[in-house]
């Protein structure tokens, strides 16, 4: 039976994430929390329940994204790199019916799928331009370092720590601040709007509490060169965000913080580090996470109805509007991102 779920009052839903060997930070009420506080979406949270409604055996998130600019539509889920439906293959036409039929002018239906080709109906258009690049932590780990690329990976790992550059987990709010500094710098260089500073402040005080989220930073003389932004479950460790001050690109403070990142997912028993979504047009940046032995997996956009597409663009870094963007002061970029990002879900 196909039952709506309120996560946050629900325990079952995430008794049930927890308990699915394919469950990820994605999937559990605390995310959804993050996304709804930030961007104000309404969440759509479907369950397979028994009879009695006493067991779940599948689900099925997603949000309710309502825009003047870029329309109606259900996305499961927004700015989430992947997120599978926990849920029997031939059960997931019901959901994505009734997702499409639950909000009045609904345009279509997306859902973002890592390395699935679905088959349950004919009626879903596909597309994948991009893909999530995936390291699995079996190996021991001294093993697992000496896999990496000899000279852009290791050799940059040895070069800071010889520099004297330090790793340590941030605890301090200026650390956040510092992190979105560089990542601002980062987004304008690639002609790109930042989130809002909201997303990664609602992630850091929701998440943390749940033992799901980390801002690893390293440190060259007292002061914050580099830092990323770690989801954890209990499989796989997600490195969503990552930035550095541009003064020490050179000088391997991100392959270092990487590193550091991969051996505390490994000492935690995860099985795999994802290094996030790339644009298969990005070659440097898939180059790179490549030398770090990372598995290519695609991310499938399905969409109901499937001639159905989004009206706005994915990745427009090298459109008018990204080459504006490259010559913008921060604050008016960041103002822009403010403004667009719950648009552009």
């Amino acid at each position: 039976m196909l039952t709506e779920f309120n996560p946050a009052t629900d325990s079952r839903w995430d008794k049930f994430v927890l308990g699915h060997p394919e469950g990820t930070i994605y999937h559990h009420s605390a995310w959804q929390q993050v996304l709804s506080e930030t961007y104000g979406y309404n969440p759509l949270y479907l369950g397979i329940t028994s009879s009695d409604g006493s067991e779940i055996s599948g689900i099925f998130p997603s949000m309710f994204v309502n825009s003047f600019l870029t329309g109606k539509r259900v996305v499961s889920l927004p700015f989430t790199t992947y997120c599978n439906p926990l849920m029997p293959q031939e059960l997931l036409e019901e959901a994505v019916h009734f997702a499409f039929n639950r909000f009045p002018g609904v345009r279509y239906v997306e859902l973002k799928l890592l390395d699935n080709e679905h088959e349950a109906f004919g009626q879903l258009g596909e597309a994948s331009t991009f893909v999530s690049q995936i390291l699995s932590l079996a190996a021991d780990i001294d093993k697992l370092f000496l896999s990496f690329h000899p000279s852009s990976i290791r050799h940059r790992v040895r070069r800071a720590e010889k520099l004297g550059i330090v790793f340590r987990l941030a605890d301090k709010d200026s650390d956040l601040r510092q992190f979105y500094k560089f990542y601002n710098l980062m987004r304008r260089r690639n002609g790109l709007p930042p989130q809002p500073y909201a997303f990664f402040a609602n992630m850091r005080r929701i998440l943390t509490s749940k033992n799901f989220f980390e801002l690893p930073v390293v440190e060259f003389e007292g002061k914050v060169i580099a830092a990323s932004v770690l989801l954890k479950s209990s499989t796989t460790w997600h490195l969503e965000y990552s930035a550095t001050d541009p003064l020490f690109l050179q000088q391997g403070a991100n392959q270092f913080l990487i590193w550091k990142c991969i051996e505390m997912a490994h000492q935690a028993g995860a099985k795999f580090f994802d290094f996030g979504r790339t644009s298969l047009s990005h070659h440097s940046l898939l180059e790179f996470k490549d030398r770090w032995q990372a598995n290519r997996r695609a991310i499938r956009y399905y969409y109901f109805p499937q001639d159905t597409r989004p009206t706005h663009s994915r990745n427009y870094s090298d459109s008018l509007l990204g080459r504006l963007n490259r010559k913008l002061p921060l604050s008016l970029l960041t103002l822009e991102g403010r403004l667009l990002y719950r648009h552009l879900a």
